[in-house]
């Protein structure tokens, strides 16, 4: 497990985890103030959060490889609703790192024991939902395909 310290960066000077994941003109939608991520390579899950304007409100990018992968999607298959609101991709990689698995959530806010509601509309998330497996995969060496 890797337990490196997460590194706070503006969504415009993104490295890490979080590199190449949004752009300048995906920021300003959903209003995307940070990126949360950790070195690059380091460790078969990868992660990258980027936060939304309401306090404690982020968007969690999550990629999965090897024995990693083939937990969590045994996880997710077995109990329905640990993913209820994921949007969940696949990338076959090959060799030791199987099928990668890539989760894209907005984790709903509570606020007096009522959910905030989710602020992303669907076409927002495309971008990060997209770049973030390519960039990921990229890294791990996987084929494009």
């Amino acid at each position: 497990m890797d337990r490196t310290a997460w590194q706070k960066q503006p969504v415009a000077r993104t490295k890490g985890t979080c590199r190449d994941v949004v752009i300048a003109r995906d920021t300003a939608r959903p209003g995307l103030t940070r990126a949360w991520g950790m070195p690059a390579g380091r460790a078969l899950p990868e992660k990258c959060s980027l936060d939304l304007p309401a306090e404690r409100h982020s968007i969690r990018l999550t990629a999965y490889y090897g024995p990693s992968a083939r937990q969590v999607r045994y996880l997710d298959e077995r109990c329905p609703g640990s993913v209820k609101g994921a949007i969940t991709r696949s990338h076959p990689c090959g060799g030791a790192l199987d099928t990668a698995y890539f989760t894209f959530e907005e984790p709903p806010l509570q606020d007096a024991g009522k959910d905030v509601r989710k602020t992303v509309r669907r076409e927002d998330g495309r971008r990060p939902l997209t770049s973030f497996p390519t960039a990921s995969t990229a890294r791990h060496g996987c084929p494009v395909g």
